[in-house]
């Protein structure tokens, strides 16, 4: 993969993937906060929450290093442990009902679940690279990403995986022309219906289906661009993704064209939830919040860029973001004051 300034941020996020993503996210707050640490009995200070995701009956399922899965069904007031089956680091959550569930991390591990988070089972990914995103469409239609331009699918619930071929000299024709051939690392993919779908990775790139992952079409990317860690639609049209150095694009057309939001900020976002209205980003020392649509973001108070939050779950009025140390934070949208500099941090 040619050196140029992201590649090389790709690399060493790749890197700490590799070591157990031991990155350095925020654990900030927004308006009236409640910040919990889970049980010192349960965690140690190296078990790292990586992501969340949430159900239609309100639970939640955190997943971090050393194959950590932790589920919550009182809006985080407390968390029951489960097992994993695996030492490996978890990165990535999703689930399609309350019920079926799939988890990927590094060295191509992909856990499934069938009864709601309680137990997990390893499935056969037939890859080795580190697993960054998943997104499950339906029990049976799952997509995953990972680096080296990984990207696999399942119509059956994992009882087979196919690697998807994508043709980079054709994606980023512009930057395989100028670099020669490389293959970005792929770090989030979200579905808006069986057949509209989206990934995020480096370059800024940003990838588009329209037939359930079939063929893909590079909606934006470019050498010079801060690679995206996350994306996420409110329907088939309005979209929004984040990523390194402050990154917040947003579309109303379902991606034909992305516009930047600038936050004024310097400070890498690392997830993102949107429900409704209401949204929220969390990120390295910083976290923001809308409640019309994402047409303004309020910035909350910041702080250290060591500590952090690598991931985010809404619902209604309140969300739960996991990071650093098995910290969790309740967020409560309804108690954010006013803010005439939406979308910009004082």
């Amino acid at each position: 993969m040619e050196k140029t300034q992201y590649t090389l941020a790709g690399a060493i996020l790749l890197a700490l993937f590799v070591a157990l993503l031991g990155w350095y996210f925020l654990a900030s707050y927004i308006g009236h906060r409640v910040s919990l640490q889970i049980e010192e009995k349960m965690l140690t200070v190296h078990d790292d929450l990586l992501a969340i995701d949430g159900r239609h009956n309100g639970n939640k399922t955190a997943v971090g290093k050393f194959g950590l899965i932790l589920i919550t069904k009182d809006g985080g007031k407390t968390w029951d442990k489960r097992p994993s089956g695996t030492t490996r680091a978890l990165t990535a959550i999703s689930f399609a009902d309350n019920e079926h569930g799939f988890a990927v991390g590094s060295g191509g591990t992909i856990l499934a679940t069938r009864d709601g988070g309680s137990s997990w089972q390893t499935q056969v990914s037939g890859t080795k690279d580190q697993l960054l995103g998943v997104y499950a469409v339906s029990p049976t239609q799952v997509y995953v990403v990972g680096a080296f331009g990984t990207m696999l699918a399942t119509t059956d619930g994992g009882r087979s995986w196919i690697r998807q071929k994508l043709l980079w000299d054709k994606l980023i024709e512009r930057i395989v022309k100028e670099s020669g051939y490389v293959e970005p690392n792929l770090n989030a993919v979200y579905f808006s219906s069986s057949e509209r779908g989206w990934v995020v990775g480096e370059f800024g790139l940003v990838l588009h289906t329209k037939d359930g992952g079939k063929t893909w079409a590079s909606q934006r990317y470019n050498i010079d661009l801060p690679q995206l860690y996350a994306i996420k639609f409110l329907d088939d049209r309005r979209g929004w993704a984040v990523g390194q150095a402050g990154s917040l694009i947003q579309t109303r057309d379902g991606g034909q064209r992305w516009s930047p939001v600038e936050l004024e900020i310097k400070r890498d976002l690392y997830a993102l939830s949107l429900e409704d209205e209401r949204g929220v980003i969390v990120g390295d020392g910083i976290v923001f919040a809308s409640r019309d649509g994402g047409s303004s973001w309020l910035s909350m108070q910041a702080s250290a860029e060591d500590q952090w939050l690598s991931g985010v779950a809404l619902k209604s009025s309140e969300a739960i973001a996991v990071g650093r140390a098995g910290t969790t934070q309740v967020l409560n949208l309804d108690k954010i004051p006013a803010d005439k500099n939406a979308g910009t941090v004082p």
